[in-house]
């Protein structure tokens, strides 16, 4: 773990438990898990602008990691980005909290509001995808590739 990925595990304490749950998904255990993580003013504030109501928790489950995991931890660079390891998801909440852009990337089949975040942290842009769904926000993928 760098020094910035150290500093921000501790700014964001939910962060261990991520990484956790992800290690858990990795070694194939089936665990059931729900994380939950507050939010900055500042994303509360662009979360209610672009979804039309105000939110106060974000959500990650094994079921999330797993997916990551299936998606995006392995053979990356075909797409031109890199493995997703279990401690990247210590940079979930940043990537939320303190985000560089929103982008609303329309709906899932059900109607549910998409957005994807970005934020570059030390020369490699992460990308996390949340979706909005019977009143909760839900990480549903993270991805990262070099500047």
């Amino acid at each position: 773990m760098t020094e910035k990925e150290a500093e921000y595990t501790k700014k964001y304490p939910e962060a261990q438990l991520i990484v956790a749950m992800a290690e858990s998904a990795w070694a194939g255990n089936r665990n059931t898990a729900k994380i939950e993580f507050s939010l900055t003013d500042k994303l509360k504030i662009k979360l209610k602008e672009l979804l039309g109501k105000e939110i106060i928790k974000i959500f990650i489950t094994d079921s999330d990691a797993r997916h990551i995991k299936k998606h995006h931890g392995q053979n990356e660079e075909k797409r031109g980005q890199i493995d997703i390891t279990p401690a990247d998801f210590a940079l979930i909440p940043v990537v939320l909290n303190e985000f560089d852009t929103i982008d609303h990337t329309g709906e899932d089949k059900m109607g549910n509001k998409k957005l994807f975040f970005t934020k570059k942290i030390e020369g490699t842009i992460y990308v996390a995808s949340i979706e909005r769904g019977n009143s909760q926000i839900g990480v549903i993928t993270i991805w990262k590739s070099k500047e």
